[in-house]
């Protein structure tokens, strides 16, 4: 198993791994530092948007390891399997966004430069948000198998969250607690997809 994980690791890239840590990091550094020159309420306003391009950055990169792959056909071909390969694909770069929403978060909290800070439940915000958008790549991969309708996917997603819900669903286990439960629903969809090895194969034919 681990010598699978790191070679996925690999396959990925540790600059696509690292990428969602480094924004995470950028944010928190950013908003630390505007707020030695700005007031404290355009500080919170430009920590939200920031904040936002962690969320959709950490989505595309999702969507990037798991696309774009001609060795669907090898992998189906071996004991592995390519519904192991991509969903190790999925947990490492989820993971990786989720490091990179504890680190954005923590020291902005502590700051009290986090917008609607409700203490360390306010975590539960980017850190859902990041699996709630991932979620969303991994399920349109397993559909399609295109990079484009995965990266549209993972956009449509994260414009939904940041313009339609998160600004009127403000009880903040709602506010994830719902988004999460839809995205259980489609990774345990796209599982199953990813199952079916001659489908697998054919949909990486037609991507290529």
């Amino acid at each position: 198993m681990s010598g699978m994980i790191r070679a996925q690791a690999r396959r990925i890239g540790p600059g696509l791994l690292a990428a969602p840590v480094v924004c995470g990091i950028t944010v928190a550094a950013a908003g630390i530092m505007v707020f030695g020159v700005w007031s404290r309420t355009q500080t919170l306003t430009v920590v939200n948007w920031l904040a936002q391009l962690m969320v959709i950055g950490s989505g595309v990169c999702v969507a990037v390891a798991l696309t774009g792959d001609p060795l669907v056909e090898a992998s189906e071909s071996t004991p592995v399997g390519w519904r192991r390969v991509e969903s190790t694909r999925f947990v490492l770069t989820a993971l990786s966004g989720l490091v990179g929403a504890v680190l954005m978060f923590a020291p902005l909290h502590v700051l009290g430069l986090w917008p609607q800070d409700l203490g360390w439940m306010s975590l539960i915000a980017p850190t859902g948000a990041v699996l709630v958008v991932g979620a969303a790549g991994f399920a349109t991969t397993a559909m399609t198998a295109s990079t484009q309708a995965t990266v549209m996917a993972v956009v449509a997603v994260w414009m939904f969250l940041a313009l339609l819900w998160d600004p009127y669903v403000l009880d903040p286990v709602a506010q994830r607690g719902i988004p999460l439960a839809a995205a259980v629903i489609a990774v345990g969809a796209a599982w199953r997809l990813l199952g079916d090895e001659e489908r697998n194969v054919t949909l990486a034919r037609r991507s290529i």
